[in-house]
C-alpha cells in the first residue's frame, strides 16, 4: 500500500509543479521502480511494449483520417448541413453548434480534434452572430465530448485494448448515450439562451436549402457507416477501419469535393504525425504507471478496501465515479484509461455489472475532465480560439456539466442505453 501512495504522491507533485502529463508519469514509474528495488530496464520495456499493438494502430490512422476530412473543408459542409436542419430554432446557432460535433464524431473520433475543428467555426460565428464568448466556448467544449463518446472513438479504442473488450460492441454501447447527451445540451443551449435574452433571429431555411446542404454533405455522412459497419459486421479489424476510412477521405477530398490538394499532402501527414506522437508518448509513459498499479495489486486493494465494504453496487460505482471525476481535473481522459481501464473492469466484473455497459459508463466518467479546469484539454482549445481566460467560462459552462452527470447516472441505471443496440446487432 505504501508504494501506491508514493506512486500518486509523486505524480500529483510533479503534475502541480508543472511537469508535462507524460514526465510526470515517467518520474513517478521510475521513483516507484527504483522504491521497488527493480531494474530500470523493466521501465523501458514497458515504455515500448505497452504500445506495441496492432489494436492502437488504428489511433494514428483516424488521426490522418480526420485531418484529411478537414482539410478537404468537410466541416465548413457539416456546419452548414446542422444549421440548415436546427438553426431556425431560437439558439439556431448554438443547436448548430452541437449537431455539427455530432456529425463530426462519427468521422474523427477524437474530442480535441471535434474541439479545434468545429471550434474555428462556429465560435467566431456566434460572437459574429452576438452570443458571448463564454457561451460560445460553453456550447463547443461540452459538445466536443460527444468525439470519444459516438462512434468511432478513440477513446473506446483504447478502452477496448486494455481491457480485451470488443471494440465494435464498445462502438455500439456508446452510439445512444452520445445521442442522449447531444440532445440534452440542445435544450440546455435553448434555455441559457432564453435566460441571456439574446435577441438573435434565427437563420431560416427551406426544404430546398436543406436538400441542398444534406447533397453537399452526404459524402462526409458515409464514413461514419463504412468504419462502423465494417467493424461491426466483421469486415474490418479496427485499425483495418482506420485505413479504409482514410483511403475513403482522400478519396472524398479529391474526387468528391475537390479540395484535396497535393501540395497539402505533406502538411497534413506532418501534422498527423505530430498528433499521434503526442498521443502515443502519453500512452507508453502510462503504461508504465499502468503495470506498476498491476504488480502492487491495486485492483485487489480497490475492491477489498473500497468496493466489498459498499454492499450496494451502485453506491460502490458511484464512488469510484466520484474519484475518477476527482483525477480527471487533473489527469487528461486518455491517460485515465491506461492507468485505470483494467482496474474498473474488474470492479465492474466483481459487481456483477455487464462488461460492455460498464466500459462505456467509465468511458463517459473519465471524458468529463477534458472540460473541467484546470487542466480540461477540450476546455482550453474552445478558450484559446474565443481568447478568453478559462475562468470566464465556468458558470456558463455549470449547467452543461450537470447534463453529462445526467447522462452517467442514466447509463448507469439504465443498461440497456449501453447495450441495446449491440442486442439489436448481435441477437
Amino acid at each position: 500500500m505504501i508504494y501506491i501512495i508514493l506512486a500518486f504522491s509523486v505524480l500529483m507533485l510533479t503534475i502541480v509543479f508543472g511537469f508535462p502529463i507524460f514526465f510526470s508519469l515517467c518520474i513517478s514509474g521510475i521513483v516507484v521502480t527504483l522504491a521497488l528495488g527493480a531494474p530500470l530496464s523493466l521501465v523501458i520495456t514497458k515504455i515500448f511494449g505497452g504500445i506495441d499493438s496492432f489494436t492502437l494502430m488504428a489511433i494514428p490512422f483516424f488521426i490522418l483520417a480526420g485531418n484529411i476530412m478537414t482539410e478537404a473543408k468537410i466541416t465548413d459542409r457539416i456546419v452548414d448541413f446542422a444549421d440548415s436542419l436546427v438553426g431556425r430554432f431560437r439558439g439556431g446557432l448554438g443547436h448548430a453548434n452541437i449537431l455539427s460535433s455530432m456529425i463530426f464524431s462519427g468521422i474523427q473520433g477524437s474530442g480535441v480534434a471535434d474541439a479545434s475543428a468545429i471550434g474555428t467555426i462556429m465560435i467566431p460565428a456566434m460572437v459574429k452572430q452576438g452570443y458571448e464568448k463564454d457561451f460560445a466556448v460553453a456550447v463547443t467544449a461540452s459538445a466536443a465530448v460527444m468525439g470519444p463518446i459516438i462512434p468511432p472513438s478513440i477513446a473506446m479504442i483504447m478502452y477496448g485494448y486494455y481491457t480485451e473488450l470488443s471494440v465494435g460492441k464498445l462502438f455500439l454501447g456508446g452510439l445512444l448515450p452520445g445521442i442522449l447527451l447531444g440532445v440534452g445540451l440542445m435544450v440546455v443551449n435553448f434555455l441559457v439562451f432564453q435566460h441571456r435574452r439574446y435577441a438573435i433571429r434565427p437563420s431560416k431555411r427551406s426544404l430546398r436549402d436543406v436538400a441542398r446542404a444534406a447533397s453537399h454533405s452526404i459524402g462526409a455522412l458515409i464514413m461514419p457507416m463504412i468504419i462502423i459497419c465494417g467493424i461491426v459486421f466483421g469486415f474490418f479489424t479496427p485499425t483495418e477501419s482506420g485505413i479504409a476510412a482514410t483511403i475513403y477521405g482522400i478519396f472524398y477530398g479529391f474526387c468528391i469535393s475537390r479540395e484535396l490538394k497535393w501540395k497539402r499532402l505533406p502538411g497534413v501527414l506532418i501534422d498527423s504525425a505530430n498528433t499521434t506522437a503526442v498521443v502515443m508518448i502519453i500512452l507508453a509513459m502510462a503504461g508504465i504507471f499502468s503495470n506498476l498499479l498491476t504488480r502492487l495489486h491495486f485492483q485487489q486493494i480497490l475492491i477489498d478496501r473500497f468496493v466489498t465494504p459498499i454492499h450496494n453496487p451502485y453506491l460502490a460505482t458511484f464512488s469510484i465515479m466520484l474519484i475518477l471525476i476527482a483525477l480527471g481535473c487533473f489527469i487528461d481522459p486518455s491517460v485515465l484509461i491506461v492507468m485505470f481501464g483494467s482496474t474498473v473492469a474488474a470492479v465492474g466484473s466483481h459487481l456483477g455489472f455487464d462488461p460492455i455497459h460498464y466500459g462505456v459508463l467509465m468511458v463517459i466518467v473519465m471524458l468529463f475532465g477534458a472540460i473541467t479546469p484546470p487542466v480540461g484539454s477540450m476546455l482550453f482549445i474552445a478558450c484559446s480560439i474565443a481568447q478568453i481566460q478559462l475562468d470566464k467560462s465556468v458558470k456558463v459552462l455549470l449547467p452543461f456539466l450537470t447534463v453529462q452527470v445526467i447522462v452517467m447516472l442514466l447509463v448507469l441505471f439504465i443498461p440497456g442505453l449501453s447495450l441495446w443496440v449491440n442486442q439489436l446487432v448481435f441477437r
